[in-house]
């Protein structure tokens, strides 16, 4: 039986004691109907995990949160939000990963997990109807929208289209889209850009590389917030960066021409005695090697410095800013195999604007993970992946930001997040099985 698990962010210092949210509610499904949109919570304290009074904000609110279920609908908030703070959000986006749709019968992974590969786009469907009913200002698709079976089931292009017809019903905002390695499968980069709608920069050794921002107005634009105090025009806006993971990497690059392809050989020759015969396995590889596989991939200089400019740019201006990506970026949030191979170098240009960014989120782990950096503070949330999903579950989430936190809300195997305090310590092992 799945559970609930929920956390608060809080985007500002508080000299507030913190807490974490641990929800021992289970999910309810059902048969026929669409499955109940559930979150709950219950505070737990960050040494005895016993219950404990969760605060937030400053003295303007002090709530206690009950252990309690309800519904995540457009027509009824979580009861945990308004027990916390009764104020509304200021941003709101939608997310989910890996649908990995493909138009063939329900299979396994390499280690025997189920894949519902039609039942995916039936699901990303739904999700994305939710987020039309929310009107959430965006949709984050995390990447791996279809699955490398759609090579030799049927055309990539077609794959691609019947998902993104499936995310059509969502008309609120834009879907700002990252890519995975079961997209490259596929398609070249060339029609990832015009079908996603990823502006590729053309770097000066002639490849293609698609990191990009995209940012989102505060609702209603108001003049104050819930304490009366002005709201400054750099508060109403919120931005994300969007990392590419595959920038060095083997998949779609030139194995002639392309430099990032000729590093990316030499990285896994170096780290990976089965590359080149088998050179998606680990197997032999102890601890965070285990990242040099051939699914995977890093990100190169030029894009390590336009992340670091935009940061910058985003402390200058008194901006707040999410991180996405296909690939995890924090080791203690995801398998080993699924980390970006130069994590490391992307950890510590974060660590250095931790004023700056909030959070991150990303895919290709499909169990989901969740870290919080202790050096950083910085919120690092593997999400759970559509594919895995069996017909009635829906697995995607609703992200509330409001002033002084941020609210993950998930469905169904989805677990929700809420994170309390701007120093938490102590954590429940969010990676164990929840049973």
């Amino acid at each position: 039986m799945k559970h609930n698990l929920v956390i608060f962010i809080l985007l500002s210092p508080t000299t507030i004691p913190a807490a974490v949210a641990f929800s021992p509610n289970s999910f309810h499904v059902m048969t026929k109907a669409p499955p109940a949109r559930r979150t709950s919570s219950v505070a737990y304290d960050d040494k005895s995990h016993g219950p404990k009074y969760a605060f937030c904000g400053g003295d303007s609110w002090r709530g206690r949160i009950e252990n309690s279920s309800s519904p995540l609908s457009s027509s009824e908030s979580s009861s945990d939000e308004n027990t916390v703070c009764n104020s509304k959000p200021m941003f709101s986006f939608g997310i989910l990963t890996d649908i990995q749709y493909a138009p063939v019968d329900d299979g396994h992974s390499f280690n025997g997990t189920p894949r519902y590969y039609r039942h995916a786009k039936t699901a990303a469907e739904y999700a994305a109807r939710h987020f039309e009913e929310e009107k959430v200002q965006c949709v984050l698709n995390l990447g791996d929208i279809i699955d490398g079976k759609c090579l030799h089931a049927v055309n990539g292009h077609q794959a691609v289209d019947d998902v993104l017809e499936a995310l059509s019903v969502y008309k609120n905002g834009r879907i700002v889209h990252t890519y995975g390695n079961h997209e490259l499968y596929n398609l070249s980069r060339t029609e990832l850009g015009k079908k996603l709608q990823i502006p590729f920069t053309v770097e000066p050794t002639g490849d293609l590389v698609g990191y990009y921002s995209h940012e989102i107005e505060r609702h209603n634009h108001p003049e104050s917030d819930d304490t009366n105090n002005a709201i400054s025009s750099s508060n109403n806006k919120l931005r994300f960066l969007v990392l590419d993971s595959y920038d060095i990497c083997v998949l779609d690059r030139c194995p002639k021409e392309s430099n990032k392809h000729r590093r990316a050989r030499e990285t896994l020759s170096a780290n990976n005695p089965n590359y080149p015969h088998e050179e998606n396995s680990p197997e032999g590889l102890e601890g965070l090697s285990k990242r040099f596989v051939a699914f995977g991939g890093g990100i190169d200089t030029p894009q390590l410095q336009w992340f670091e400019d935009s940061l910058q740019s985003a402390r200058k201006n008194g901006e707040r800013v999410i991180i996405i990506s296909h690939q995890p970026i924090h080791p203690e949030s995801s398998w080993p195999t699924c980390l970006m191979w130069n994590y490391s170098d992307i950890l510590d240009v974060m660590r250095r604007y931790r004023d700056v960014i909030i959070a991150s989120f990303s895919g290709h782990a499909h169990k989901g993970g969740y870290v919080r950096d202790a050096e950083s503070g910085i919120h690092f949330r593997a999400l759970e992946a559509v594919l895995e999903s069996p017909d009635p579950i829906r697995t995607y989430g609703i992200v509330n930001v409001y002033r002084d936190r941020l609210v993950f809300r998930g469905s169904d195997l989805t677990k929700a997040i809420e994170i309390i305090g701007t120093k938490v310590r102590d954590y429940v092992s969010y990676n164990a099985e929840l049973s």
